[in-house]
C-alpha cells in the first residue's frame, strides 16, 4: 500500500526515469493516470467502443516499448496523445479503404452503455438525449478528420493549444482555425439536424 501511495505522488516524469531504469510498476502508474483520458479521446474521435480499446492499449503497448526513447520534448501526456491520435487516425484511414461503416456508434449512456439509465430521466428526456447524442455523433463523423482531431483534444480532453499542435503536427494557429471550422460546421450540421 505504501509503495501505490509513493507511486501516486511521483510525477509523470520521475515515472517515465523509473520505467527507463526497468520498474513496469512505474509505467503501470502511467497507465492508470492516463488510461480513461486515451480512451476518451480515441472513442470520441472513432466512434466506435471495440476500435476505441484496441486503439487504446495499442497506444500503451506502443509508450510502453518506446519509453527508452522519450526524451522528455514534449509532456508524457502530450507524448501518449500524440501516439494514440497517430494510430486513431490510422485506423480510421484502414476503416475508410475497406468501406467500413462505422456502425457501433457512440451509445453513451449515464451507466457505461448497458442502455439502463442510472438516473430517474423520464422516456421523453431519455429519447431527446439519446437523438441529440446521435446527431452530435452523426456531426462528429461527417467532420473532417484533421478537424475532429482537434475538436475532440480540446472539447473532450481540454488539451491546451500546444498540446493539440504537438498531438497533431501542425502549428498553434493552424490548431485554432481547425477549431473554429470545426464549431463551425458542427454548429451548421446540429442546426440542419433541428437539434439547435
Amino acid at each position: 500500500m505504501v509503495l501505490l501511495k509513493e507511486a501516486r505522488s511521483r510525477s509523470d516524469a520521475d515515472l517515465v526515469e523509473q520505467c527507463q531504469a526497468g520498474d513496469d510498476a512505474a509505467f503501470d502508474e502511467l497507465v492508470r493516470r492516463y488510461k480513461d483520458r486515451i480512451y476518451g479521446v480515441v472513442f470520441r474521435f472513432l466512434g466506435n467502443r471495440d476500435d476505441a480499446l484496441d486503439v487504446a492499449q495499442e497506444a500503451f503497448v506502443r509508450a510502453y516499448r518506446g519509453i527508452h526513447g522519450y526524451a522528455g520534448q514534449a509532456s508524457v501526456s502530450t507524448w501518449f496523445f500524440t501516439i494514440a491520435a497517430n494510430l486513431a487516425r490510422n485506423r480510421l484511414r484502414d476503416q475508410h479503404r475497406k468501406g467500413r461503416d462505422k456502425s457501433a456508434s457512440l451509445e453513451a449512456t449515464a451507466d457505461g452503455g448497458s442502455g439502463i439509465a442510472t438516473t430517474r430521466e423520464t422516456p421523453r428526456s431519455l429519447a431527446q438525449r439519446r437523438e441529440l447524442e446521435e446527431s452530435l455523433d452523426a456531426c462528429l463523423d461527417a467532420l473532417p478528420e484533421a478537424q475532429r482531431l482537434v475538436f475532440v483534444l480540446r472539447v473532450f480532453d481540454g488539451l491546451r493549444y500546444e498540446e493539440i499542435a504537438a498531438c497533431a503536427g501542425c502549428a498553434e494557429g493552424t490548431v485554432k482555425s481547425r477549431l473554429n471550422q470545426a464549431r463551425r460546421r458542427l454548429g451548421d450540421c446540429l442546426k440542419a439536424r433541428g437539434v439547435m
